[in-house]
């Protein structure tokens, strides 16, 4: 295990050079740049802009030092837009707001819609069931974007009891709407999948077996059947853990908390490629490092399984 760990880490070293190489390449070939405007610059301002910040390089000298001074320095350099901060700055200021919702829309959608897709399995076809597999449904058809303003409606223009947008670390009331709206759907997915991977399960030989040694059934659920049915959810859970930490255009929008997802969006608008460029590196890495993290967790939940 620990000889594959060190190969997938020396795999994801070029995979993320390639990353950079090609996000660099794609966002270059665009027509416009960051300083193209409606009004067009004084052809001497636009050429002292791009003198400034490196633009008027060959492009293959602009992607070896970009990579120069990611790798060596990690800086992903100055904001074009802002020219004030730098991109470290705006990561270290939005990236932590988005950590905080994302893990805890993560651990809700988990817990609860593993929980759903258990009990749905166990109980099957009867009225938990049902029950179950309904708020599931409803879940599912309410995406992000539609929950949102479901949320504002209830809990701060009818009942007062959130506020309906800001973010504020040390107050948990700016904290539920983001997270309920962002776990919804993905705890309907999660449900789903649990519930299919567990009955599946519950058919197989070896429940059939602990069953008949006259283990209790709370045993047999724990022990034997849990594990193996969480391997689905689990290759679901990797992608699904960097989009909700990485933060979502809707949250960030919609509530106005500050996260990387708005700043990536304008980013793209404006032309801002270090910003989006430092964006995109940071989901890469994250892909990769908990790509690895599910790979490692099949191992440890299910023996049979070598690398």
């Amino acid at each position: 295990m620990f000889a594959y760990v060190l190969r997938r880490l020396a795999v994801a070293v070029p995979t993320l050079l390639l990353l950079i190489v090609l996000s660099f390449l794609l966002m270059h070939m665009a027509p416009g740049g960051p300083f193209t405007q409606e009004r067009a610059l004084p052809p001497q301002v636009l050429a002292n802009l791009n003198a400034k910040y490196g633009l008027d390089q060959p492009l293959w000298r602009q992607v070896l030092g970009y990579i120069w001074n990611v790798v060596v320095h990690f800086d992903f350099g100055p904001s074009f837009v802002y020219p004030d901060l730098s991109v470290n700055q705006l990561i270290a200021a939005g990236f932590p707001v988005t950590l905080t919702y994302g893990l805890l829309a993560f651990a809700l959608a988990v817990g609860v819609g593993g929980a759903l897709g258990v009990v749905a399995a166990i109980w099957h076809n009867s009225w938990i069931d049902y029950l179950a597999v309904g708020i599931s449904i409803g879940a599912q058809v309410l995406p992000n974007f539609v929950m949102a303003p479901i949320l504002v409606l209830l809990f701060t223009l009818s009942l007062r009891w959130l506020p309906g947008g800001g973010w504020s670390f040390s107050d948990p009331g700016f904290w539920v709407m983001p997270v309920i709206a962002l776990a919804t759907s993905y705890m309907a997915s999660i449900a789903r999948i649990m519930r299919s991977s567990m009955l599946e399960v519950l058919g197989s030989n070896h429940i059939r077996t602990a069953r008949a040694k006259g283990l209790p059934e709370y045993r047999v659920i724990l022990r034997h059947a849990l594990k193996p049915a969480a391997l689905p959810v689990i290759s679901y859970l990797g992608p699904v853990f960097v989009s909700m930490i990485t933060g979502s255009v809707v949250i960030d929008i919609y509530f106005s908390t500050g996260g990387i997802g708005k700043a990536f969006v304008d980013s793209a608008l404006n032309r801002d490629y270090a910003v989006m460029m430092g964006v995109t590196i940071l989901v890469g890495a994250l892909t990769v490092l908990f790509n690895l993290v599910v790979d490692i967790l099949y191992a440890w939940i299910d023996p049979k399984i070598r690398y």
